[in-house]
């Protein structure tokens, strides 16, 4: 029975999280999108295996829901990020001027999610 009841618990933490990332990541995309000047075609939360986050050629923004878990410039680094390729494709120094404008510790953002990444997957 326990290993029924921690299959359960795992799927009801997951079911939360996702509600919490779709009501916290929705607002905070808008509102850099306006700030970017930029447009979306439409915002996927899921449970992304490999990534983050992404963002189509015609505008889909996708992002993992484990992101909430993180602290909250490094959520703001991931949006900005996956908006920033609406505007540059590639990761030239362009790309990661508009980063640096609208997330100016972004270099911070970046160095925690790849120390501490692994911890916000389970």
């Amino acid at each position: 029975m326990a290993g029924a009841d921690r299959a359960n618990g795992d799927a009801l933490f997951r079911s939360w999280y996702l509600a919490q990332a779709k009501e916290k990541l929705r607002p905070r995309i808008a509102g850099f999108a306006t700030e970017m000047g930029v447009s979306y075609s439409r915002i996927w939360i899921r449970d992304l295996k490999y990534r983050w986050g992404s963002c189509t050629p015609g505008g889909t923004l996708s992002f993992n829901w484990r992101i909430i878990q993180a602290p909250m410039i490094v959520v703001d680094y991931l949006i900005v990020h996956e908006l920033a390729h609406i505007l540059e494709t590639n990761h030239s120094p362009e790309f990661w001027n508009i980063v640096a404008v609208h997330v100016p510790s972004w270099t911070k953002a970046r160095s925690w999610l790849k120390q501490h990444g692994g911890r916000l997957e389970w």
